[in-house]
């Protein structure tokens, strides 16, 4: 009996980090969707930064989703849990280790047009800091973020 329910319990913990993962974009499944929303603005310029605020859904997979700044810092649109930072000025914000990560972002974009930045923020599925990296992409006047959230 002690073995069915050591069983069942790890059944339990394994098919439940199962469905965890299953929530779970990828590092390369957040490029596509910023790839996509590079898309978009590339063919649609300012007119997509509306797209990216009014079709949310198109721009959402799990706990991946678009963000896009200006070369200054200020948020202009945002799918997810940061469409609360939009039009406002996130240059000097910081991660629990003081990383300053949107100029981390703004250098990405200014010295190659695309790259990764490992940063801590919240996780909208635990609701607690963790580690993440963003694919980083600068087309014209603006930076655009998809991130993924890094396994512990």
């Amino acid at each position: 009996m002690r073995h069915l329910a050591a069983l069942i319990f790890s059944l339990t913990l394994l098919l439940g980090g199962t469905a965890m993962a299953a929530d779970r974009g990828s590092a390369e499944e957040a490029k596509a969707l910023a790839m996509k929303a590079v898309s978009l603005l590339e063919k649609s310029g300012d007119k997509a930064i509306d797209a990216f605020n009014a079709e949310k859904a198109s721009f959402v997979d799990r706990d991946l989703y678009i963000t896009v700044m200006d070369r200054q810092g200020v948020v202009r649109a945002s799918s997810g849990p940061s469409a609360a930072l939009i039009g406002k000025n996130t240059l000097d914000a910081e991660d629990p280790d003081g990383k300053k990560f949107v100029q981390e972002f703004l250098k990405v974009a200014e010295s190659g047009k695309e790259g990764w930045v490992a940063y801590k923020y919240i996780d909208p599925l635990t609701k607690k800091i963790a580690q993440k990296k963003a694919f980083v992409y600068g087309v014209g006047a603006y930076v655009i973020m998809c991130g993924s959230y890094v396994a512990s």
